[in-house]
């Protein structure tokens, strides 16, 4: 009996060292994140119009069936997953291309490190206000510069029919190189043997790259999509500060739906709504890719 409270105590005293060391940052993390998610949750069954937040009530699930018929709610939608979809496929394209080439000329690398990490250091609000600058109709450089082959003018952002399009631009350019030092990385630890026997046995670079880069390269490629669906899902700033969801609402996506609901039209209780909406699908979108890649976590 003595010898099991011992233990009891043993492993007591092992197991309070790192919950001690674990604890302010756990507290941090329920502060910040668990408790704002709860509150928006019970929010989101709320009538809460902030100039009236006095009669703020309860009113079940009335916030859920306005979206489901708010026309508005889901052009955003179909924005966001043009936008998700369009920026993600650009991105892993240019950035497979990008990391294949710097994999077979790796001299590139050093002289090209710091052209290739410049979106990334950049802060997006400082990207967002430079482009917006380019892709002015009459003083943007973008036009200036296509103009010398006959193209153009465009009105980029200015044309609800090219606003869109102007943002994915602007989204691919800063974060291609994310993914593209991922790939890189992946196939700077692939092992070279088997290139090299499948190459002894007549496959040609094709063949290598499908049947055993690919592969091999499947799970470090699935966490940089996940991290990337998450993080276009999210995207705001840019939207906000380029073109704020105009001209008209031609790009508002579900993010920037969201802070309009809130702020601009004071409707806390419909804009908790739409943030856990927007909550669920990030959330699902994470699972399937983890699930269709068979990501391991932890």
């Amino acid at each position: 009996m003595y010898s099991t409270l011992a233990n009891l105590r043993t492993k007591a005293r092992d197991w309070l060292l790192p919950a001690s060391f674990l604890a302010p940052a756990l507290l941090v993390l329920i502060v910040i994140n668990v408790i704002p998610l709860f509150y928006t949750v019970l929010t989101s069954f709320q009538n809460y119009y902030l100039p009236k937040s006095y009669d703020r009530g309860f009113n079940g699930l009335d916030n859920y069936l306005e979206l489901a018929l708010d026309q508005r709610f889901w052009a955003a939608a179909g924005r966001t997953f043009i936008f998700v979809s369009a920026s993600l496929v650009i991105e892993l394209v240019l950035g497979f291309a990008i990391a294949l080439m710097l994999f077979r000329q790796r001299w590139a690398v050093g002289t090209l490190r710091g052209l290739i990490l410049l979106p990334i250091i950049v802060t997006p609000i400082a990207v967002a206000f430079v482009w917006r600058l380019l892709f002015s109709p009459s003083l943007g450089l973008l036009n200036y510069l296509l103009a010398f082959v006959g193209l153009g003018p465009f009105e980029w952002i200015y044309s609800p029919n090219q606003a869109l399009i102007s943002l994915i631009i602007v989204e691919v350019w800063q974060h291609t190189p994310e993914l593209m030092l991922i790939i890189y990385t992946g196939l700077l630890t692939l092992p070279e043997d088997l290139s090299d026997a499948a190459r002894i046995d007549g496959a040609n670079p094709w063949q290598i790259f499908k049947n055993i880069k690919l592969p091999l390269l499947k799970p470090i490629l699935m966490v940089g999509i996940v991290f990337r669906v998450i993080a276009l899902l999210k995207t705001f700033d840019v939207f906000y500060i380029v073109g704020r969801g105009g001209p008209g609402t031609s790009t508002e996506t579900l993010a920037l739906y969201v802070y309009a609901s809130g702020f601009s039209f004071l409707r806390m209780g419909y804009a908790s709504a739409l943030a856990m909406v927007l909550f669920l699908i990030v959330l699902a979108s994470t699972i399937l890719i983890v699930r269709w890649g068979d990501v391991k976590i932890g």
